[in-house]
């Protein structure tokens, strides 16, 4: 029989009790559709065995759980709940193990009681068990104080929230749900990239949100938001400048990056060397000779506290990073140099090609786990130079993260290219900066010999100038034409395949890019498609099922938040080197183990969700990386994301072979399409002209700076 319902977990081997009915599905047939659940506890001692291998209860693997029914039979629930010193008392159990056992069961016992009461709430098995993680034993009080924090904790849509709060007699017009919705527009907007909101593009937004509401239908009155905006700017939840409304902690991200590097472009002072000089010798040890613009980075970097280096790929930027390490030892020889990027492989490629320890920029501020605002608490930088690779990757919060870490007098050279797409957080830092010319900013423009040679190169640039690259087909550049989903499909998967098993590259070497998720060609059906082609399921795998997802030992997978405790961060790929069962190993719950470049690192099965299958990802997720083969389709189904920048991203992430495969109409309409997706950044009302405002030290404290003031001009007005 099938049962269709809402389940914290439904384990192999035991039994449970639904209440429900039968109905027929018009499409699966006759099933048992449940509205309530309760697990029956193992009657014989080799189900509960097997029960207390499943890895629910923590600190019961395999041979524990041996000893448990070898000392109590199958009442092993009982003596946990009724008995828990005999546990204590157990010979061969240390007490540490036997508190981390009673501990655990409590929490399964109080999970599976607030299964019942949320799913009262209609709050179904995979939502009970995310919200359990967050608010522990506080769950039921938390949800029914204000249903809608689940909008912001955890992203649970506010359809949902609002059919939650309807049956716990929410009214329509309740502040809390008002404001709820505002925040949750914010919070949209930031996922965006954007900054802030417009006051009248917030209360837009959150007025379309409420009106979507079957069980609210009657929208709020424009007066209550209004009075909604200025109560939570006045607790702090919003935070309101000029016209704008931010999340509180990107209106402080954005104020330091405004001061900080408007005072580094203006007290830096010239270092007291003669450039030339240094250049010259240089030049002579490397048997090199700098362009103007390149000997200008040197200049920028011995005269202002900030230098920005932008151009696109094969005009220099790395030679200029190698000569300013040099410039820096021979000026000032006692000055302690750090190199960094936003990515891991961004890091590692900066190390090798510089010949110098590099690290990620979480890595150099020591941003760690189990802090409430990360980015606000960071370790002070000692460098007196700071380099920063792949810029363009930076969003505000990180931008903020690293310029509070700067010590007085410390130099920061900032190198990207502008012309990439912006960071997947937040902001356009990069782009604001060359657009306000703050600091000595050095555009590099000409393509040196060297590169001349890689079509990659000159054909990047050419797409760079809305010029339609040249499709006759040279070595490294490819373009495969082809009509329909499914013959651009069926080339890639082909493609793939031919270079991993005829050409000799790795599944590390060959990374596919596709603009979007959601299509014939899009990231998660090519990643179903390219894992059972390239590390299909035989002897000797293990495999797990995620949702929706299957991980197999051996699949490439990549990290999809960061994760300051396991020292993973967004973007990092690894391959799953082991998968571990809690029924077959000594291990609490089922781990899946992945190696990085940094080592191995172990995810339980509630840390599944910061993984992803990674042969395809979308080109977001490749910047600041690069891989001997860019494979990538190019269809019109994809037209929403086409752009310039995003095709330029993906050509340049290539190093050996750039393969683009479908419709020419498709990289016409790309390469035409200079409209990048606008972002509401606020730092040109810093630095901006006549109307730029004055950023003092005061108002980067966390106390309530011009809140009070803007809050009631809002509610005047």
């Amino acid at each position: 029989m099938t049962a269709v319902g809402p389940l914290l977990s439904a384990e192999t081997g035991l039994s449970y009790a639904l209440e429900g009915e039968w109905v027929e599905h018009p499409r699966f047939g006759r099933q048992f559709r449940f509205a309530r659940c309760r697990m029956l506890p193992p009657s014989t001692p080799k189900a509960m065995e097997k029960f207390l291998s499943s890895g629910l209860i923590k600190g019961i693997g395999r041979k524990t759980a041996k000893k448990l029914v070898c000392a109590f039979g199958a009442d092993v629930l009982t003596v946990l709940r009724e008995e828990p010193q005999r546990l204590l008392d157990m010979e061969g159990l240390s007490s540490d193990k036997a508190t981390t056992i009673l501990e655990s069961y409590r929490e399964f016992a109080f999970g599976e009681n607030l299964m019942t009461s949320l799913n009262s709430y209609g709050i179904d098995g995979d939502l009970v068990y995310r919200i359990f993680r967050r608010y522990g034993r506080d769950s039921l009080e938390v949800i029914e104080a204000n249903p809608y924090r689940l909008a912001i904790d955890l992203r649970v849509t506010f359809d949902q929230c609002d059919r939650i709060a309807h049956r716990l007699g929410f009214r329509g017009d309740e502040p809390k749900r008002l404001q709820a919705a505002l925040v949750y527009c914010l919070y949209l907007a930031r996922d965006e990239g954007h900054v802030y909101l417009p006051a009248s593009e917030l209360l837009a937004q959150t007025g379309n949100i409420l009106a979507r509401s079957e069980l609210y239908p009657e929208a709020p009155e424009e007066k209550n938001l209004h009075e909604q905006v200025a109560e939570a700017a006045e607790a702090q939840v919003i935070r309101l400048f000029g016209d704008g409304c931010y999340l509180p902690e990107l209106y402080r991200a954005e104020r330091v990056v405004a001061r900080v590097l408007r005072r580094l472009s203006e007290e830096g002072e010239p270092w007291p060397v003669d450039v030339e000089s240094v250049i010259a010798t240089m030049e002579e040890d490397f048997g090199i000779r700098y362009a103007e613009r390149q000997k200008a980075a040197f200049f920028g970097v011995a005269n202002h506290g900030l230098t920005v280096i932008t151009g696109g790929p094969g005009t220099g930027k790395t030679t200029i990073i190698r000569g300013l390490i040099a410039l820096v030892n021979r000026a000032r020889p006692n000055a302690d140099i750090v190199l960094c990027a936003p990515t891991g492989r961004a890091a590692k490629r900066l190390a090798e090609t510089t010949g110098q320890p590099a690290f990620t920029v979480h890595k150099a501020l020591g941003l760690r786990g189990g802090k409430t605002d990360p980015f606000w608490d960071v370790e002070p930088l000692e460098a007196d130079v700071v380099i920063v690779d792949e810029v363009s990757m930076v969003d505000i919060p990180l931008m903020a993260g690293l310029l509070r870490a700067l010590k007085k007098g410390a130099r920061l050279v900032l190198v990207g290219d502008r012309d990439q797409l912006p960071s997947v957080g937040p902001g356009q830092v990069l782009r604001d900066i060359i657009e306000h010319d703050v600091g000595a900013i050095l555009r590099l423009n000409h393509i040196f010999r060297q590169a001349e040679t890689s079509a990659i190169v000159t054909e990047s640039h050419r797409i760079r100038s809305g010029i339609l690259p040249d499709l006759s087909g040279r070595k490294d550049f490819l373009f495969l034409r082809r009509n329909s989903s499914a013959e651009i499909l069926d080339a890639l998967l082909q493609t793939v395949n031919r270079a991993i098993k005829r050409a000799g590259y790795g599944l590390a070497d060959v990374q596919v890019l596709s603009p979007m998720r959601f299509t014939e060609v899009g990231v998660w059906n090519l990643n179903k498609l390219l894992q059972e082609q390239l590390n299909p399921m035989n002897t000797g795998k293990r495999e797990v099922k995620a949702g929706d997802h299957v991980f197999r030992t051996g699949d490439k997978v990549m990290q999809l938040k960061n994760n300051y405790e396991k020292d993973v961060f967004n973007g990092d790929l690894g391959f799953i080197e082991d998968i571990l069962l809690s029924g077959e190993e000594e291990t609490d719950e089922d781990t899946i183990v992945v190696r990085f470049d940094e080592g191995l690192v172990s995810y339980g099965r509630s840390e599944w969700d910061q993984l992803m299958l990674a042969y395809a990802t979308t080109v977001h997720k490749a910047q600041g990386s690069e891989y001997p083969v860019v494979v990538m389709p190019m269809t019109l189904q994809h037209r929403r994301m086409l752009r310039r920048n995003l095709v330029y991203t993906a050509v340049t992430r290539a190093r050996e072979k750039a393969i683009l495969i479908g419709m020419a109409d498709a990289l016409a309409f790309a390469v035409t399409n200079e409209q990048d997706a606008f972002r509401y950044s606020g730092l040109s009302q810093y630095w901006g002209g006549e109307a730029a405002v004055e950023v003092g030290e005061g108002d980067l404290n966390d106390e309530k700076d011009l809140e009070s003031s803007h809050s009631d001009q809002y509610a005047q007005r």
